[in-house]
């Protein structure tokens, strides 16, 4: 009978070897970012266990965070909701300083609004029409430029029927996905805030008012607007209107503030932690450049339900397609309802590298705000599946 020879044995091993490093080696250059990801599947469990909530805090919220932790790859979280009645209940996931840090996070742990930023100039800007200060029908040229401006002095003659409305609901006749966002352009300074008279030298793909279509660029010049109403800064009107010295709302600069979370960048294709460099902060003040809690948030926007007769819930138009994510703004949020047999939101979401965030107004008063230090896994439906997470649980909880 014949022996197995060892060296062959030897041999084996080493080429079984060689093709796992090799394999681990290739798919690390190929998707560097891949084992990352594929850690987090473990990670995500653990990370849940970290979720603490306020006293008496609703089970639903708690299972919010565990699907957020779960599907929107956010290792730290923060979620506030406040009831109709004005109750306060939030829950806090993860940790200030990076996946099992040292420091658990809590309810004033900084986050990057990003996008929801635009809600507050929407709350800022129908304040003012409420006050007769400002009219919806008011158009931008007049406001920025002068009554007194010519229709010949505009490259594209429509850009002078933009008016307030269709900034707040996008439809000013911009389009992003037609030519490169002026206020996302890497290492390049945006025309707006700065040159407001450059408006006259853009022009439109569509005329104001017939076709939505999410513009950054919409709300710097929102941001304008307030500024010529009410002869201030933007950024220091914001912060003496809704007196942000009480609470954690702040403005960023780029570079991150002390008391700010750790941001996970591993579902960024693109983008890592110095992103900040390539951006300009104080451009993006009324349309991405708000930080805080999400508590705070929520405290802003319930506050801001109160003041009539315009609020954020108004402006939608009544044959928008609401069954699709961001294709039905009004006045500072979008309307959403899949089916007829749903209740509907209203939503707006944010989103910067590292960091997305969320403002849902549920039917019966609610408001709910979340924020992540983190980015979605690049699926086209995580986040609708995330808001039809929410809203059944709201669905569920809702004494109605």
């Amino acid at each position: 009978m014949s022996k197995k020879n060892p060296r062959l044995k030897d041999l084996l091993l080493i080429c079984v070897l060689v093709t796992v490093v090799g394999g681990i080696s290739h798919y690390t250059i190929t998707n560097p970012l891949g084992l990352s990801r594929l850690l987090y599947y473990f990670q995500a469990p653990l990370i849940q266990l970290s979720n603490s909530c306020k006293p008496d805090t609703p089970d639903w919220m708690e299972d919010i965070q565990g699907y957020a932790v779960k599907n929107m790859g956010t290792p730290a979280s923060q979620l506030a909701y406040i009831n109709v009645e004005g109750d306060a209940f939030h829950c806090e996931t993860g940790w200030k300083d990076g996946v099992f840090g040292d420091e658990p996070l809590q309810p004033d742990t900084r986050f990057r609004f990003a996008s929801t930023t635009k809600t507050v100039t929407a709350v800022a800007i129908l304040d003012l029409i409420n006050r007769k200060l400002l009219s919806l029908d008011d158009r931008v040229v007049d406001l920025l430029l002068g009554d007194e401006t010519p229709a010949s002095a505009l490259k594209d003659s429509r850009v002078g029927e933009i008016t307030i409305a269709h900034l707040l609901s996008h439809r000013g006749g911009w389009d992003r996905e037609r030519s490169q966002d002026p206020m996302f352009t890497r290492n390049v300074k945006p025309w707006c805030p700065y040159k407001p008279e450059e408006l006259t030298k853009t022009s439109l793909f569509y005329d104001p008012g017939s076709v939505e279509a999410y513009s950054n660029l919409g709300y710097c010049l929102l941001g304008l607007v307030i500024e010529k109403i009410t002869d201030k800064p933007f950024r220091d009107y914001i912060r003496s209107h809704f007196d942000l010295s009480e609470n954690t709302l702040e403005f960023v600069d780029g570079a991150y503030l002390k008391d700010e979370v750790f941001y996970d960048f591993r579902n960024e294709d693109f983008y890592t932690q110095n992103y900040f460099e390539a951006m300009d902060f104080y451009a993006l003040s009324s349309s991405a450049g708000l930080s805080g809690s999400a508590l705070d948030l929520a405290v802003l926007v319930k506050k801001s339900l109160e003041n009539e007769p315009l609020t954020i819930l108004a402006g939608v138009k009544k044959n928008c397609a609401s069954v699709a994510v961001q294709e039905c703004f009004g006045y500072g949020t979008f309307r959403y309802q899949p089916s007829p047999d749903v209740i509907p939101l209203h939503i707006h979401g944010g989103k910067l590298p590292g960091a997305s965030s969320a403002i849902i107004l549920d039917p019966y008063g609610g408001v709910l705000v979340w924020m992540g230090a983190g980015a979605h896994p690049p699926q086209d439906n995580s986040l609708q599946e995330f808001y039809d997470y929410i809203r059944e649980a709201l669905e569920r909880s809702s004494p109605h």
